[in-house]
């Protein structure tokens, strides 16, 4: 009975019915309290909602039903992180790295953890693991390019982010971030194609026409001012 409901409230989780999802994943918990998964999924759902104090709970029973679970700490990490708590998160990502070594989005989640923390050659380091893990992961590769911006080292910023782009075509913010390095670089048209990217793979993507409204008065205002001299 209790798998019946589990099975229930992932179907309903994949359809984005949340509420719904919560209730069947508590009938199964109700029929078999012991089982990680149930609480884990549940979790999940929360976090999605942007309850991590409820989901953090979850987590904690899944873990205490299944110590070993490095998903488990992961997501924990994660709602820690929403919550600002970014040491205690990455304390959650050590746990979850010391359990699955090459799981490499316990890295990628360390590193953004680092990146608040504004330690940013540590989370670089930890980008790299991820990628060395998993070698297409894209938003590895746009989370080192955001970095590496903030370095002022725009041009391997703009290598990460093309392949962020090569594995992950339609991420529409990887085109804003790859459109701000090249922009800091002078490369005004090529920024303003990058820009025309995001807005094509997401039209509500507001920062996108923000950066491109500000780059197109910047370039009308030096053809201007080289009109004039």
């Amino acid at each position: 009975m209790a798998e019946a409901y589990y099975a229930k409230g992932i179907t309903f989780q994949e359809l984005g019915q949340y509420q719904e999802a919560i209730k069947n994943f508590d009938t199964a918990i109700q029929y078999n309290p012991n089982d990680a998964d149930f609480y884990m999924s549940k979790g999940i759902v929360l976090k999605e909602l942007g309850q991590h104090q409820e989901a953090i709970k979850n987590f904690d029973t899944a873990i205490r039903y299944r110590p070993d679970d490095a998903e488990a700490y992961v997501n924990k990490g994660i709602s820690l992180d929403e919550l600002g708590q970014y040491q205690e998160a990455i304390k959650n990502y050590d746990i979850a790295i010391k359990y699955k070594p090459d799981f490499a989005v316990a890295y990628h989640a360390k590193g953004n953890a680092l990146k608040n923390l504004e330690k940013l050659l540590e989370a670089i380091e930890n980008y790299d693991q991820a990628i060395r893990y998993r070698p297409n992961y894209a938003d590895a590769y746009n989370s080192k390019g955001a970095a590496l911006c903030t370095l002022k080292q725009y041009q391997e910023a703009i290598e990460n982010f093309d392949l962020a782009i090569k594995y992950k075509p339609d991420v529409s913010y990887t085109y804003n971030n790859k459109g701000i390095a090249l922009n800091e670089l002078g490369r005004h048209q090529e920024a303003m194609e990058s820009y025309n990217l995001a807005i094509k793979y997401d039209p509500d993507n507001v920062y996108a026409y923000q950066l491109a409204n500000e780059l197109a008065k910047k370039i009308k205002k030096s053809n201007l001012r080289i009109i004039t001299d």
